[in-house]
């Protein structure tokens, strides 16, 4: 039986989301439209939960597992009706609540496009807690994660609001709450685990500043606690990923921008314009304007390579080198600390499954610290992302089962439009029931999976479109 069933990287409200309805002649969205991808991935997931599920059942619980909302790159408004199509669909008003395929509660972790949402629910969180303090008491700091094991999960004011628009829904009680930046789900004795997690940490782009203060202060170590990681770096990663769309004209020239540095020319052209006008602006000495162009060159110029040769643009390997190192660095250090400190032990079955990186995929991997391998999983992403097909970005569901089995549901591949299952596994380990079960339901020549990978082959070649006649307007 389904228990979780876990997606990220949506976008919602980007152009470039296939979750997006887009108009392909005017490359305009219509965020009040449910995008063709949408409407034929839902019907995919009523056919495979439905049939797994007896009738009757507990309904499994979405994980929305990162960057479901696009606040980097989109309008606020704009975004909050693409997401309010998604909700409508998933819990139709033409069905009766028993009837529905998910539970009414989602756990959602932000990712670094939404992480907005985060520092609101945290806010709202503090704001709650101080209030309930005597008078004169000394207030504590805010917090800065969540737990991981049993967490106090926050409401998500913002995504409940837009849902409750709906008036089913509001009388559902759907809801939506908040876990960051991790989240585990274990059997009784905790021998066995599931980790969630949006990813963004495994990129160094997403740490700068802690980088720039070991740069600083070189005798001031890089933190390794989940907390202390985000707490250095949440305003930077809420500035650049998560309040530029909201930056009225500004915010559709940062997704011109974002678009742009595909080409390497134009991402130095970008680094030269930027650097020459600020130190105009700040210097009128020209000496000091040379001196503060070349400094703003060489910090922009890192920043905006970092984000050109981030993980999803690597196009021949599903993880480089430097991004398996940062998983590495990731799972061995705040993850396993935050495990320690609050469970007192690593279970010795795990699983992680992970986004961020638009490409997924499933295999075994051994980190320190850890009883033996653990199946890592990437759920892929739903966004187009370069003007040239990428065999490796694709988007996937993760489904977990009660008995904490993973299996992977690749719903496509740019170039491979077909729905398959794939499950990572110990050495000489045979496949789940779990898989075997849900592999029987995939039949790419009948519904609802041959309209869907129809669709999905048409919806591809309209934001490769897109994007081309982005990059070069």
């Amino acid at each position: 039986m389904i228990n979780y069933v876990c997606v990220s990287d949506l976008h919602l409200g980007a152009a470039s989301s296939l979750m997006t309805y887009l108009n392909p002649n005017s490359f305009q969205i219509d965020p009040q439209k449910p995008s063709p991808t949408l409407i034929e991935w839902v019907k995919c997931m009523d056919k495979i939960i439905s049939q797994t599920n007896p009738k009757g059942s507990k309904k499994p619980k979405l994980i929305l597992n990162g960057d479901i909302m696009e606040l980097a790159l989109s309008n606020t408004n704009e975004t909050a009706m693409a997401f309010e199509q998604f909700v409508k669909l998933i819990f139709p008003a033409d069905k009766d609540e028993k009837d529905w395929v998910f539970d009414t509660e989602m756990h959602f972790l932000p990712g670094n496009h939404d992480h907005h949402l985060w520092e609101k629910a945290r806010e709202t969180q503090y704001i709650n807690h101080i209030e309930s303090l005597p008078v004169g008491s000394r207030l504590p700091i805010p917090w800065h994660t969540t737990k991981m094991y049993k967490p106090n999960a926050i409401p998500d004011y913002f995504m409940n609001g837009i849902m409750h628009r709906q008036p089913h829904l509001k009388k559902a009680n759907v809801c939506i709450s908040t876990i960051y930046p991790n989240y585990i789900i274990t059997n009784e004795d905790k021998s066995k685990g599931v980790i969630f997690s949006h990813g963004h940490y495994i990129e160094s782009l997403y740490t700068l500043m802690s980088e720039l203060k070991t740069m600083i202060f070189p005798d001031r170590l890089r933190p390794q606690e989940i907390w202390d990681i985000e707490a250095e770096n949440f305003a930077w990663i809420d500035f650049f990923w998560s309040t530029m769309g909201r930056s009225g004209e500004v915010g559709k020239d940062i997704e011109a921008i974002y678009n742009k540095m595909q080409d390497s020319k134009e991402v130095r052209k970008l680094t030269d314009n930027l650097s020459e006008s600020i130190a105009e602006r700040w210097q009128k000495n020209k000496i000091k304007e040379l001196a503060t162009e070349g400094a703003l060159k060489w910090i922009l110029g890192d920043i905006f390579e970092k984000i050109a040769n981030s993980e999803r643009g690597v196009p021949h390997k599903v993880l480089d080198e430097k991004t398996e190192l940062g998983l590495t660095e990731f799972i061995e250090k705040p993850i396993r600390l935050q495990m320690r400190a609050e469970m007192g032990q690593i279970p010795s079955h795990l699983s992680f499954i992970f986004g961020h990186t638009h490409k997924p995929f499933e295999k075994m991997m051994t980190f320190g610290g850890f009883p033996q391998a653990v199946k890592v999983y990437n759920d892929g992403g739903w966004v187009v992302d370069t003007v040239e097909q990428q065999d490796f970005h694709g988007g996937a569901v993760v489904l977990v089962d009660d008995n904490l089995d993973c299996i992977s549901l690749r719903m496509y591949n740019e170039g491979k439009y077909e729905v398959s299952v794939a499950e990572a596994k110990y050495e000489n380990e045979e496949h789940s029931e779990f898989f075997k079960t849900v592999s029987n339901l995939i039949d790419n020549d009948s519904e609802p999976f041959v309209s869907f990978s129809n669709i999905i082959e048409k919806e591809i070649q309209i934001r490769h479109a897109y994007l081309r006649s982005s990059v070069e307007s």
